[in-house]
């Protein structure tokens, strides 16, 4: 059976991969919305990136609405009260519960093959109960916007209510108080528990710059590509009727 260590340490790291995929989500959609704004991205370099999308409507439409519902599917289930859900509310109170057997043994039982273990445990002092109330009280601030999330995620995402509630509005902001807050909180974990934290800067910029790459590929060499596609397929047509004249 895994410690009690173990198991926190490993819903921490599940945790922090949906994360990492729903950040990168949520700058992929932000960043295709600029990408068509003329008051961001410049009205002629707009108007070129709208000519893109639309010639290819059919993938871009459905992978801009499908990136946003990924997004915001995953943020909710990382915010969910759940009991049967692996949800932050759930990793803090199993922290909380089994707090005693986190300790510098089990830290260095845990990471006998990290480098220089040995002198981490000296200056190991783990996690606390004011830091999971500092967590708590994290989260408590961002409360109003959690349960605009969940009603939003339970009646118009997850399932398509014939009677509900009045659409919550969601800004862009709060989105990313509820991004910047989950990072905090597993940074402060990491951190106590097993003297590691994680950067997040890396995915906001991977993930604008990859979207942006691939609309300007297609505005750049796309016309290349076509042209060359119809020269071969003419002159394969062309070599075709040689050898076989049309009667």
């Amino acid at each position: 059976m895994p410690s009690d260590f173990h198991k926190v340490m490993a819903y921490i790291k599940t945790m922090q991969s949906r994360y990492h995929r729903a950040l990168s989500a949520f700058y992929v959609y932000d960043t295709l919305v600029k990408l068509s704004a003329p008051n961001i991205s410049g009205k002629n370099k707009a108007k070129e990136n709208i000519k893109v999308i639309n010639q290819f409507k059919d993938f871009f439409l459905i992978s801009k609405e499908a990136v946003r519902v990924y997004f915001f599917l995953e943020l909710a289930k990382m915010f969910d009260n759940s009991d049967q859900a692996l949800q932050i509310n759930k990793i803090v109170n199993l922290t909380e519960s089994r707090i005693a057997n986190l300790s510098a043994k089990d830290f260095e039982e845990y990471n006998k093959d990290r480098e220089l273990v040995k002198e981490l445990v000296k200056t190991y002092k783990g996690i606390n109960r004011s830091d999971l109330q500092k967590i708590k009280r994290i989260l408590a601030a961002r409360k109003p916007i959690i349960k605009k999330l969940i009603i939003y995620r339970n009646k118009w995402l997850a399932h398509d209510d014939a009677k509900k509630p009045d659409l919550p509005a969601i800004t862009v902001i709060e989105i990313k108080k509820l991004f910047e807050a989950l990072s905090k909180i597993m940074n402060l974990l990491g951190s106590k528990i097993n003297s590691e934290t994680w950067m997040w800067s890396h995915v906001q910029e991977d993930s604008k710059n990859h979207t942006k790459l691939v609309i300007e590929y297609l505005r750049r060499f796309e016309p290349y590509r076509i042209k060359e596609i119809y020269t071969e397929a003419e002159a394969e047509m062309k070599k075709y009727n040689k050898m076989y004249p049309p009667k």
